[in-house]
């Protein structure tokens, strides 16, 4: 069973890339990408082998296998997510051994992209556990204990965060949870950036983390290297024990998931009326305006980012208090600009099969386009005036307000502007409706990579004239204020009339051929 769904696994894997050439050229976008990273933290590793300095082996093994098993437990959460063939939903009707069928799926996940670089690293790794016969020795355990608990740690991870993101008042939790992260990466930041971490205090950190279930395997090695040979021993026992309680919890996961199959969940509560398509005209535009506003305020795979979206540029607040900066206090609504247009870029995507509709009834391409960009807007009006105003009101210069809302203007109408021309060009693989929201499709990662960009390059050089009146304003050039206030909505405004009509000229054109990429996404 376990060999059976290796083969399945590169088997899908083999097919993603039959798909067109686009999924090809994302595939080589992501090894390129990927790679270069990947091949110099080896090629860091092995040099680093070299020199034979214990100490340093040691902090560098540790801080690389806890990162990579941070890596593999936060990143799926905000990026590329788990992938789908691993969903243990998809087994339900299957009667196939729990246990066999867990050691499978934990397995199958070092097949792809992530699961190849992962093992790349941990070779690397291994090579800088290899100071002496006891380390390499212990090494040849320890390294593959590693490996399985950052898989693990993914699958449970990412299991449990879909279950949570299935209620409204989980979505909540998970709101004030993203909040709670943003705040703390402030005063991370500020405390490196300020100088508060030393080389002692890296040592003291790694040290801690040497004796937490993350560092157990990778500490290890390390430890025997230095003649500890007690400490090593019970180091990998602990990482044997700790893979074990997760592949345990893994098994326990599956089983509650294959006994009952995760479906779309109801809202809390009855809606009354037709909500937003009651109070949004009885147009085209306002339907398909109603339509995306309640996508994002209903499913978890919208809302979730768009509040993430929204809350982002706060993070900035707490370096402007502790280190108090006023660059970026001035970045604030600039950030927020340039997420809100960015993130509008594959949003023909999030529709799936049900864009079928949008074909069938003939809409016309002006209509769809501004229509799916009306969640953003409202958000915008919103959140810049807010971030314009905030920062001058804790200490940032009020001559700076116009060039800071007039730079932030610009990136969000010229990301609508691209938004509108590339959601009708091409679309990568996100969750289908009711899917795990952490999901993403094998091989997808390169394309995916290479739509936003190119996407963040064309918003960027599009406000290159209202960044240039930004930076003369910064510098003093008072005038240079009122002028970004002026041209960045003003080029704004034309990209985004150029982007509309571009974008539904091609969206007319190619209806049947996004379509047909969206099933074939399915």
């Amino acid at each position: 069973m376990v060999a059976h769904l290796i083969r399945l696994k590169l088997v899908l894997l083999r097919n993603s890339l039959r798909r067109g050439a686009a999924a090809i050229v994302g595939m080589v976008v992501g090894v390129l990408y990927g790679g270069g990273l990947v091949l110099t933290a080896f090629a860091g590793l092995v040099a680093l082998r070299a020199t034979g300095e214990v100490e340093q082996l040691r902090l560098a093994v540790v801080t690389g296998g806890v990162v990579l098993t941070l890596g593999w437990t936060v990143l799926p959460l905000f990026f590329f997510g788990a992938d789908p063939t691993l969903d243990p939903g998809r087994f339900a009707t299957f009667a196939v051994p729990e246990r066999a069928l867990a050691s499978g799926l934990l397995l199958s996940g070092f097949v792809g992209l992530p699961g190849l670089a992962t093992v790349v690293v941990g070779l690397g790794l291994f090579v800088a556990s290899t100071a002496t016969v006891g380390s390499t020795l212990v090494a040849l355990a320890a390294v593959p204990l590693g490996l399985l608990g950052c898989v693990l740690l993914s699958r449970i991870v990412t299991a449990l965060a879909a279950s949570v993101l299935g209620s409204r008042r989980g979505r909540d939790v998970a709101g004030f949870g993203a909040l709670a992260l943003l705040v703390l990466l402030g005063p991370t930041i500020a405390l490196a950036s300020g100088g508060g971490v030393t080389a002692q205090v890296l040592t003291r950190v790694v040290d801690i983390a040497a004796w937490t279930p993350l560092g157990w395997a990778w500490a290890a090695p390390a430890h025997v290297a230095e003649g500890r040979w007690t400490t090593g021993l019970a180091c990998l026992l602990l990482a044997a024990v700790w893979v074990l309680v997760l592949f345990l919890g893994w098994e326990r996961v599956l089983s509650s998931v294959l006994r009952n199959p995760r479906t779309v969940s109801s809202q809390s509560g009855s809606a009354r009326g037709l909500g937003l398509f009651a109070r949004l005209p009885a147009t085209p535009m306002g339907a398909i305006a109603a339509r995306a506003g309640t996508y994002w305020l209903r499913d978890p795979r919208l809302n979730v980012p768009a509040l993430t979206t929204m809350l982002l540029p706060a993070a900035l607040l707490l370096p402007a208090i502790t280190e108090d900066s006023v660059l970026a206090l001035v970045g604030m609504p600039v950030v927020c600009g340039y997420l809100l247009g960015w993130s509008q870029h594959n949003d023909v995507g999030y529709d799936s099969t049900a864009f079928w509709m949008h074909v069938s009834s003939g809409v016309d391409g002006v209509s769809d386009r501004l229509g799916r960009l009306f969640p953003s807007a409202v958000m915008a009006a919103v959140a810049l005036p807010v971030y314009a105003v905030l920062g001058p009101v804790l200490g940032s210069p009020w001559s700076l307000l116009p060039a800071s809302l007039g730079v932030a203007i610009a990136f969000l109408l010229n990301g609508f502007g691209v938004a509108c021309v590339t959601s009708a060009v091409k679309q990568y693989a996100v969750p289908a409706p009711g899917e795990n929201p952490f999901t993403s499709r094998p091989g997808s990662a390169g394309l995916t990579l290479g739509v936003q960009a190119v996407c963040g390059a064309a918003v960027t050089a599009l406000t290159v004239p209202a960044l240039v009146l930004g930076v003369l304003a910064w510098f003093g050039h008072d005038w240079a204020a009122w002028a970004a206030l002026v041209v960045g909505p003003g080029l704004g405004a034309v990209v985004l009339v150029v982007g509309v009509r571009l974008g539904a000229d091609l969206f007319a054109r190619r209806q049947a051929v996004l379509l047909q990429d969206l099933v074939s996404m399915r």
